[in-house]
């Protein structure tokens, strides 16, 4: 898997940033990062430059004293202040293409982002920050698992999907406790009667060959396969997302990782219909969503020239 070197952390400065400071503390030491960036955006709401030359005033006040607040608060953690490289940096402007810019300048792994709450305005932003994100993505919901013992991980045998079993993966080999659970959901296709088979012989068939697929995963990444468990669901009139929230509910689940999306340069890029509707839904559960970094930035690349 894609190994989290240079790690960013987006702080508001309110009350939410506890939770990120928590989840942070406890990843830390699993993740082995080179270089931990805690970023604040002060926003500026894309105010016309006529009326900031005018009114110089309206520009969000930023000085040394923000990253020192930030800076006094990393040491109360343990894990965090112990980090042999932390950058705290403040920025002017719009948060979604600054951060974003951000990302790409500085070759950063893993995004860190809050999900405080679930009105319109904060989904679409984390769902256009993840399409706009050339990294992989750790949503921290407002409330956290004392203990993370169980993780899915929804597979549909993509490049994405590898990626996001070798990501939990590097967490389980950290947390001897830890349970990874793969899920696969098949549908049935109409014609499957013209093989021959009856529906139960052709389930049997897909499941088989879904089966051989996950052992040419499991040979690709470092999982420690007692506490690893695969399911095989058969999607029958409810929508991939649905399945994999009642997998989560019905198996204690504590977090989610899944890849944004599967197959070719372009559509890893953009963000899949799966991953946006788990971000759309009420979602309560720590989620990370791997991207395959390097296609990203050639395909961020070739849109920019």
């Amino acid at each position: 898997m894609q190994s989290v070197n240079n790690l960013l952390v987006i702080i508001e400065l309110n009350q939410y940033d506890e939770i990120i400071y928590n989840f942070l503390n406890r990843v830390t030491p699993v993740l082995a990062t080179e270089t931990i960036t805690f970023l604040h955006v002060a926003e500026n709401l894309d105010i016309p430059k006529g009326i900031l030359d005018k009114y110089p005033g309206l520009l969000p006040n930023i000085d040394e004293s923000i990253n020192s607040a930030i800076e006094e608060k990393i040491e109360e953690y343990e894990h965090i202040s112990a980090h042999k490289k932390i950058n705290v940096q403040t920025l002017s402007g719009t948060k979604l293409p600054a951060i974003a810019e951000f990302i790409r300048d500085n070759d950063i792994d893993l995004l860190i982002l809050n999900r405080t709450d679930t009105n319109d305005e904060e989904v679409h932003f984390i769902q256009k920050m993840i399409r706009r994100s050339s990294c992989s993505v750790a949503l921290i919901p407002p409330t956290i698992p004392e203990n993370i013992q169980n993780v899915l991980v929804p597979m549909d045998f993509s490049k994405s999907s590898l990626m996001a079993l070798g990501m939990a993966a590097q967490l389980s080999s950290q947390h001897k406790d830890m349970h990874v659970h793969g899920l696969h959901i098949y549908k049935l296709p109409h014609g499957y009667f013209k093989t021959g088979l009856s529906k139960n012989e052709f389930i049997e068939e897909m499941i088989s060959n879904a089966k051989t697929e996950i052992s040419k995963f499991v040979e690709q990444v470092d999982i420690d396969k007692s506490r690893f468990t695969m399911t095989y669901k058969m999607q029958n009139g409810n929508g991939i997302p649905y399945i994999i929230n009642r997998f989560a509910f019905a198996n204690r689940i504590d977090a989610i990782v899944l890849g944004s999306r599967g197959g070719s340069t372009i559509s890893s890029f953009f963000l899949g219909r799966v991953t946006e509707a788990l971000i759309d839904r009420d979602q309560y559960l720590p989620m990370i969503v791997v991207k395959n970094k390097g296609e990203n930035l050639k395909l961020w690349e070739a849109l920019s020239s």
